[in-house]
């Protein structure tokens, strides 16, 4: 049995992030979605206090404990300076599957939401957060942590692997069909590695941008995921294309966009 207190103490970070996801992913059940502000108190299931707050709670958790981790370890994060690049990306990967599923009659813009503009700040705010919490870990601890102890492309698929997995049970709250949700985690773990490349390639600050404007437009511009209530008011046809309700990552066309972008990545950076 390993005793060496560095292993002790990653398995304790692995342990933690792991707990700290798996807990908000299953409390996001409890909060209320765009169909749900719309029911009566008595028809909607209440939060209690502590549960609401436990996604909010559970990023600041992950922002905090690798910024601790690396600093007891004397080592830098690695942020590279290519933000705008990964945002590019993740703009470009989520336009491209909007305006494709557009034209194939898959998906109708039916109205604007009013006041979308505070959709748009919030959205911000919220995803800023969603990206930092979660590269933070995952690509700048994780990721680094694995490399050093299987090399760098095995930690690619590892830590990929890793955080599908830890979604799992808020992608079964979903209620998904067995091949949506097949597709989701196949979605999330290739998503995942593009990530991971960002990240080799240039630093956190990529891998950021990326996850970003991926989430930003997926959820709160082009309304893919509709239960996040985004700007346009849409309705979407053939769940095991599009994902229907559940956005993209839950559907075929959603998984055939990353692949391709997974490919040309790959090769880019190969030839480089």
């Amino acid at each position: 049995m390993n005793h060496n207190p560095a292993t002790k103490r990653t398995l304790i970070f692995y342990l933690v992030i792991t707990l700290v996801i798996v807990v908000s992913s299953i409390s996001v059940i409890w909060l209320p979605s765009e169909k749900s502000i719309s029911k009566t108190t008595a028809d909607s299931a209440k939060a209690p206090p502590l549960i609401a707050f436990l996604p909010f709670i559970a990023y600041i958790v992950m922002i905090l404990l690798p910024i601790i981790y690396k600093r007891q370890d004397k080592e830098p994060f690695i942020w590279g300076h290519r933000f705008f690049k990964g945002v590019y990306l993740g703009f470009l990967l989520m336009t491209m599957i909007f305006l494709i599923e557009l034209a194939s009659g898959f998906v109708h813009i039916e109205d604007i939401t009013p006041g979308y503009q505070d959709v748009l700040i919030g959205g911000i705010i919220l995803q800023g957060i969603v990206a930092i919490g979660e590269e933070l870990p995952f690509r700048g601890y994780i990721l680094p942590d694995m490399a050093k102890r299987y090399g760098s492309w095995n930690a690619v698929f590892l830590s990929s692997a890793f955080f599908s997995v830890l979604h799992v049970p808020s992608i079964l709250t979903l209620n998904l069909s067995r091949d949506n949700i097949i597709i989701m985690l196949l979605t999330i773990a290739i998503a995942e590695i593009l990530l991971a490349l960002c990240y080799l390639y240039d630093g956190l600050s990529m891998s950021i941008g990326f996850h970003f404007t991926w989430n930003f437009f997926q959820y709160h511009v082009y309304s893919l995921r509709q239960d996040f209530g985004g700007m346009l008011k849409i309705a979407s046809d053939n769940q095991l294309i599009t994902g229907g309700s559940f956005g993209p990552e839950a559907g075929l066309l959603g998984l055939t966009v990353v692949i391709l972008a997974f490919i040309v990545v790959f090769w880019w950076m190969q030839s480089r």
